[in-house]
């Protein structure tokens, strides 16, 4: 896309007193506007070259036709800046990074439109950027907390800003969640966005408010209880017969493929025969861009074989969680499993049966923990799994105590 044009007009192009020069640009449904904080009488102005007319009776002409012009350049260099990261930069990101190199070496004049870059429209401009750069499921996650600031200022009556966010307040925001009924470990990853978002506007110098640094300011986390499948009962979702329904046969397929290679939905519903090696499996993940190897085990081979290494179009996440969840009370994983959580600030436990419990994300945390019940390096599963992360590739090991003895008991040195 090429850089647009820079236009200028008068404010007021009828009046006889002085008005304001107003710059804007238009592009691909977009408007740049500001007013330049400089003023000329319409009758001093050229209005097909957008300048002060200079001339002895309007000394000042020539200062303010630089200023306009340094104002033009500066927008351009802007905008090239941005295509280097998006297709079509927002207006509202432009006009924000336009006002931001504004310095002391050329200061807009005191009644210049400079509109301050407050909390919330700070966020909005984020979270456009960041759909370039990450993926789809965490900047879902942003636009919720987003939503929940927002609210939660409507019912405090006060549209927060970055001087608001203390500790104090991390008090406040965590106590409405409460109130709608979310669990600790929702109350966390909002927390955890809210300093994503003060930490990024603290390194562009938008934010001097540190108190979200604080110790006290930790995003609240409870370990919850998360299921795997052993071997055996992977093998009985293999046995299951589902001639008759071809939609559960698919989801079962995938679910296969998942608990053998760790893969997310995002990446096993997407893997193309081209990804099908010999005896590997190799693809870069949707939501670190990290590239993988993975081997084929035999299960996976005989699906793969079975599609012709084509495999068939998936149902959205949430019907394939639905379907999943049916797959597996067919194939009997009914074994009761009590969870215990906070909810709403209280401890609550519930019994489910364990198909209740399983997801499309189970998969991975399947292969994960069956891989440290076979004894497999953990340097080994992390490049398969693609953790660059020790502490979050822990959360996905889940095997019990009883469970890890029975492992251990193979072991050479306990006999």
């Amino acid at each position: 896309m090429q850089v647009p044009e820079v236009k200028y007009y008068l404010k007021n192009p009828k009046g006889l007193d002085s008005t304001l020069v107003c710059m804007q640009v238009k592009y691909c449904g977009e408007r740049v506007f500001i007013s330049t904080g400089e003023k000329t009488s319409p009758k001093e102005w050229d209005f097909s070259r957008q300048r002060v007319i200079v001339s002895r009776k309007n000394l000042s002409a020539s200062t303010t036709n630089n200023s306009l012009d340094k104002i033009a350049s500066t927008f351009k260099k802007v905008f090239r800046d941005l295509l280097i990261q998006y297709d079509l930069p927002k207006a509202s990101l432009v006009t924000e990074k336009l006002l931001l190199i504004i310095d002391a070496d050329f200061k807009p004049k005191k009644d210049i439109e400079i509109k301050k870059v407050t909390l919330y429209n700070f966020i909005e401009n984020f979270i456009q950027e960041s759909y370039a750069l990450k993926s789809k499921g965490t900047v879902q996650t942003y636009v919720s907390t987003f939503n929940h600031l927002k609210q939660h200022g409507l019912i405090k009556n006060k549209e927060f800003d970055f001087e608001d966010i203390t500790i104090e307040w991390r008090s406040g925001f965590i106590k409405y969640l409460q109130d709608l009924g979310c669990a600790r470990n929702t109350e966390g990853k909002h927390i955890k966005n809210i300093k994503v978002f003060l930490n990024e506007a603290t390194e562009r110098k938008l934010n001097l408010n540190l108190e979200f640094r604080s110790r006290s300011f930790s995003k609240p986390a409870e370990d919850v209880e998360k299921v795997f499948l052993t071997k055996s009962e992977i093998q009985q979702i293999i046995d299951l017969d589902l001639s008759d329904d071809p939609s559960k046969d698919i989801v079962r397929d995938f679910y296969i493929i998942s608990c053998y290679s760790s893969l997310r939905y995002s990446d096993f519903i997407n893997i193309q025969p081209e990804n099908i090696k010999e005896n590997t499996l190799e693809l870069i993940t949707s939501k670190t861009n990290e590239g993988v190897i993975i081997p084929i085990a035999p299960t996976v081979r005989a699906i793969f074989k079975k599609y012709n290494n084509n495999l068939p179009k998936a149902p959205c996440n949430q019907v394939f969680n639905l379907l999943l969840k049916d797959v597996c009370r067919l194939a009997g994983l009914t074994e009761r499993v009590t969870i215990t959580k906070t909810i709403a600030g209280k401890k609550q436990s519930k019994t489910y049966e364990k198909y209740q419990l399983i997801s499309c994300h189970t998969g991975r945390r399947t292969m994960i923990s069956n891989c440290i019940l076979e004894g497999i390096s953990t340097s080994s599963i992390m490049l398969m799994s693609a953790h660059k992360s020790l502490k979050v590739f822990q959360k996905y090991v889940r095997i019990t105590k009883q469970q890890n003895a029975d492992a251990l008991k193979e072991h050479s040195y306990f006999n």
